[in-house]
């Protein structure tokens, strides 16, 4: 099996959001959130944690997630099962993937597929990528534009 990593170029916003995190939440299994011990965490996103509760694993303190890793501080990691009711609340909260930045909402929005990241996001950094190789899932993900394939488009 190769491992396909899709570098997302350009921040989904919008509708290409949109239909990112409805991939993800059918394609995977679990998604997390992280509060960082060294921030403060405004309302809006405790709000959130809050309604996300029915969908909660589990919390760890931990210095490491997908595709960051600190340096002397640590962070709350919360867990979610993923289901068709929490896209709703993740989307009335940000409509980016970007913005998923502490202090307004917790940090970097990842989904996991089978305990692997499957869509690694480092927010502050503007950087994400889509680890998979399953056919079918980079169907849709090319079918959204959030994928090219065929590299010619972009070349005369």
């Amino acid at each position: 099996m190769d491992l396909i990593i899709n570098t997302i170029l350009q921040e989904p916003t919008g509708q290409t959001y949109k239909t990112l995190i409805q991939i993800a939440m059918e394609v995977c299994d679990e998604f997390i959130l992280v509060k960082r011990d060294q921030m403060e965490l405004e309302p809006e996103g405790y709000e959130l944690l809050e309604k996300l509760q029915p969908f909660l694993k589990k919390i760890i303190k931990d210095d490491y997630w997908p595709g960051t890793r600190l340096m002397g501080h640590y962070a709350d990691i919360y867990f979610f099962h993923c289901s068709p009711e929490a896209v709703d609340f993740l989307l009335s909260y940000s409509t980016s993937l970007y913005s998923w930045v502490q202090t307004r909402l917790p940090d970097d929005l990842c989904f996991l597929k089978q305990g692997l990241p499957w869509l690694i996001n480092t927010a502050h950094e503007g950087e994400s990528h889509v680890v998979t190789d399953v056919e079918e899932e980079l169907n849709r993900l090319e079918e959204s534009g959030l994928l090219f394939r065929d590299l010619s488009v972009f070349y005369n």
